[in-house]
């Protein structure tokens, strides 16, 4: 999954997570825009409201990658860069869900939380397999160009698979009810 043709100028670090902090600023403008509709006296346009905000916040979320990977990809980030970019909205995530969590459980408890339930680890391991969807993409818009890049190559196609492989262990099998509570009882052994 290397960058080697973009045609793009060397950018300073930070102009790399630009698109990175877009995302971010949109997120916490959604979350603040969230906890502020309460104040609103009209029952249906407050569920509207809510409804389009909550789909636009785990969409922003989930999915920031599929924006936020290609924008530093055709900018000439690194593999290691763009990735890094893509878990910038997954890691604010989890510090906001280990805030959330830790003011009724232990530190410990609040991070094996965001680490290890099903969603937490389905939004991480997810990432994963939307880098690799993003990565075919960028280098197919790259061959379109006339460049000589091979399009499908196995890191991208591995890293598909294995949140595949994760989505089917944690939502699929046993409708998520057998992944879950095998996450229970490893946090009653650890907590309980």
């Amino acid at each position: 999954m290397d960058n080697t043709i973009t045609g793009r100028e060397k950018k300073s670090l930070a102009g790399f997570f630009i698109p990175a902090g877009i995302v971010l600023c949109f997120w916490l403008f959604l979350n603040l825009a969230y906890h502020l509709i309460g104040t609103i006296d009209d029952v249906s346009l407050y569920r509207t409201l809510a409804a389009v905000i909550c789909v636009l916040l785990y969409v922003s979320v989930g999915f920031s990658s599929l924006l936020i990977y290609p924008v530093m990809y055709f900018n000439g980030a690194s593999f290691k860069l763009r990735v890094m970019g893509v878990y910038i909205m997954p890691l604010a995530w989890c510090i906001k869900e280990f805030i959330r969590a830790t003011s009724g459980v232990t530190l410990l408890e609040g991070l094996f939380y965001v680490l290890f339930t099903s969603l937490q680890l389905w939004l991480l391991i997810g990432q994963v397999g939307l880098i690799g969807v993003s990565e075919l993409v960028c280098r197919a818009i790259v061959k379109r160009k006339n460049a000589s890049i091979k399009i499908v190559t196995p890191g991208p196609i591995i890293a598909i698979l294995i949140s595949l492989a994760a989505t089917y262990f944690i939502i699929i099998w046993g409708g998520g009810l057998n992944f879950h509570l095998m996450i229970k009882m490893i946090y009653v052994k650890l907590f309980l």
